[in-house]
């Protein structure tokens, strides 16, 4: 850990969120219990997803607009909502991050992400959707986006993406497509 970062499970889980006792004890960093009322706490993965939009040998790329990773290439994608599934998730930050409408994409496989924001480290899990699609409409800079671009596969280049997990997935895609 780095100095002015914080692993939320570690460092911010001191206080019951019951009784308010100081004093959540924590052996692994997930599963935390306070001595005082006797609650046991799990501090589970944050869900997000990421797609994987496809149009012949190119993938769509958003340039980050905010932080973590603002400047940087990441697919669309993002958390999921409380009571949504991750088919529906997907389609939502699609719409929202490209105001295009898609199909549901397909399900490839899941990567653990660190996902710094604010100098707390969060745990999530990301599951990496994919769609081969025609085209986008023109997509206008947003909170979220500053552009979008279409790039082949075989041309992004690890240090452009701002994720670990985007890093991962898209090297793993690429060792399949060879």
């Amino acid at each position: 850990m780095t100095a002015g970062s914080h692993e939320f499970t570690r460092e911010w889980a001191r206080f019951c969120p019951r009784c308010g006792a100081e004093g959540l004890a924590s052996e692994d960093g997930r599963r935390h219990a306070c001595a005082r009322c006797g609650l046991v706490y799990f501090h589970n993965l944050a869900a997000a997803v990421c797609v994987i939009l496809r149009r012949g040998d190119e993938i769509a790329l958003v340039v980050r607009a905010q932080d973590p990773g603002k400047g940087l290439l990441d697919l669309p994608g993002g958390f999921v909502d409380p009571e949504e599934d991750l088919e529906s998730a997907a389609v939502r930050e699609v719409r929202e991050e490209l105001g295009a409408e898609i199909g549901t994409p397909r399900y490839l496989f899941s990567m653990p992400n660190l996902y710094r924001y604010r100098d707390v480290n969060y745990r999530t899990l990301d599951a990496m959707f994919e769609l081969w699609i025609d085209d986008l409409p023109d997509v206008a800079p947003n909170a979220e986006i500053a552009a979008l671009h279409w790039r082949p596969l075989a041309s992004i280049q690890p240090y452009e993406l701002a994720f670990p997990s985007v890093r991962a997935a898209l090297a793993r895609v690429r060792g399949a497509s060879a």
